[in-house]
């Protein structure tokens, strides 16, 4: 399947979040990332990283988006090689909209997710789209190069202007 139609695909789901229409999943734990209620706790003297994690209270829906994310995306090229970096990345626009949103609510949150992904497809479209090949303490190229360059997800106005400019309304 082309990128083009992932991202139409994308847009149907963003379509059914618009509208309230979501589920509730597990706690996800795959690509070393780990959504969860409450904070991990961690064994100091462990061999293996700490996987990244997104706490809240609705780990439930948002384990449920990373699970359609999966599903959506899985089949693409090099998927064994960047799903780290993926899945790195929603997680780290969750926690960076989790810290800067104040009126947080499960639509909001699982909107912003959905932005970061459509960036990601859209990198991807323009081979644009980098994750390092090899890593330590399970970093991915979004938590280096962003910090670098001072960047981040996008704030809770940028991602409802761009949610609106795809026809949903948040």
């Amino acid at each position: 399947m082309t990128i083009k139609r992932k991202l139409a695909d994308l847009q149907i789901l963003s379509l059914s979040i618009s509208s309230n229409s979501w589920h509730k999943a597990e706690n996800w734990q795959g690509a070393d990332i780990v959504i969860t209620r409450v904070p991990l706790s961690v064994d100091p003297n462990t061999f293996y990283p700490a996987p990244r994690s997104v706490v809240t209270e609705y780990a439930p829906e948002l384990s449920w988006l990373f699970e359609q994310l999966r599903d959506l995306v899985s089949n693409l090229d090099g998927y064994g090689f960047w799903k780290e970096e993926f899945f790195g990345r929603l997680g780290n626009a969750a926690n960076r909209f989790i810290s800067r949103e104040s009126n947080l609510t499960c639509k909001r949150l699982l909107l912003a997710v959905i932005h970061e992904c459509f960036c990601i497809l859209e990198e991807m479209e323009i081979g644009e789209f980098t994750a390092l090949p090899i890593t330590f303490n399970n970093e991915i190229y979004d938590d280096i190069f962003r910090q670098i360059e001072n960047e981040g997800s996008a704030d809770a106005a940028e991602v409802e202007e761009f949610i609106q400019s795809l026809g949903v309304t948040p």
